[in-house]
């Protein structure tokens, strides 16, 4: 079976920069990553079916129709429970790639990914890529936004997420949680050698230095080439925002996609959103929530070594 010779895993953090890594990867010949970027197949501690209905209406449940289809098509998310599925993303892989593997940002959420991946690919590689957790947080809400998940402002989505009353991936939008690093890079640790696993801080990928690094670590002949669009996953907001939170609240976005042929649907996304108007965070807001994350920084440091004092405001 193609799976077995899985031997690479970019496991997040989410909105730190996995889209722009699985992409400059995919473009160098000897690495082959699924071309669904995030199947979470891992993460067994991911529900589907408790899904809410705003996540729901963001991420159809169509892996029928698109595993019927073949060769496969570049997607972004799905949720790949069962295994034979999950080997034919790796389907096109061949001798040829010395690295092949996949991205799903849930991972290092996840507490049950790591030992999972490590009783099936014990001599995987690990990348995580972080950001500093305020910024990575006020992207994640800036996506939340276009996507329809909150209308709220930004302190009070974040206070209202942390009282959910059954958090989850796909249940609630774990703001502060998918931000705490340390304790979740601990159990990549504790499953695997610390030379099987590289941290990227999300301010490093803009120098070529650490490129050169990881294609060095990864054992790939030549440089990982550019990105065709280095802005992958942009931050916007939908033009009629009430409107788009009312489509996804009641599901009718969800439905819409499964209806609307592939051509439409990629029409619509680019009249929907705009760049315009998008917020900046400010100072006083950092500064609030840099409380939620200083003691897990603080332990951050001890775990991989290296000094955050950059990214405290």
């Amino acid at each position: 079976m193609v799976e077995t010779r899985l031997n690479f895993f970019l496991i997040g953090a989410p909105k730190s920069g996995t889209s722009l890594i699985h992409e400059r990867l995919s473009g160098h010949p000897e690495a082959f990553l699924s071309p669904l970027k995030e199947p979470n197949h891992f993460a067994t501690d991911i529900e589907p079916a408790l899904f809410s209905t705003p996540f729901k209406a963001n991420h159809p449940d169509d892996l029928e129709a698109y595993f019927a289809r073949r060769p496969l098509v570049p997607r972004q998310v799905g949720f790949v429970q069962d295994p034979v599925r999950y080997a034919a993303l790796f389907e096109r892989a061949t001798p040829a790639h010395k690295v092949v593997g996949e991205c799903s940002t849930s991972y290092l959420w996840s507490s049950e990914a790591a030992t999972a991946i490590a009783a099936r690919h014990p001599d995987a590689r690990i990348v995580a890529v972080l950001r500093n957790p305020v910024d990575r947080l006020f992207s994640h809400w800036l996506m939340a936004r276009k996507y329809g998940f909150t209308g709220d402002g930004l302190l009070e989505a974040v206070e209202k997420d942390g009282r959910h009353e059954n958090p989850g991936w796909g249940r609630s939008e774990l703001f502060v949680e998918a931000g705490l690093y340390a304790k979740q890079l601990e159990r990549w640790y504790a499953a695997f050698p610390a030379g099987q696993i590289k941290v990227i801080l999300h301010e490093e990928l803009s120098d070529p230095g650490m490129w050169k690094e990881l294609a060095d670590w990864l054992e790939l002949e030549g440089p990982i080439p550019a990105a065709k669009n280095e802005r992958v996953n942009q931050a916007g907001l939908p033009r009629w925002e009430g409107l788009n939170r009312w489509l996804t609240a009641t599901g009718l976005k969800g439905r819409l996609s499964g209806w609307l042929p592939d051509r439409v649907k990629s029409s619509l996304r680019d009249n929907w959103y705009s760049t315009q108007g998008v917020p900046a965070l400010d100072s006083a807001d950092r500064r609030v929530l840099f409380g939620l994350f200083e003691e897990d920084v603080t332990a951050l440091e001890s775990v991989i070594g290296r000094d955050l004092g950059h990214w405290r405001p």
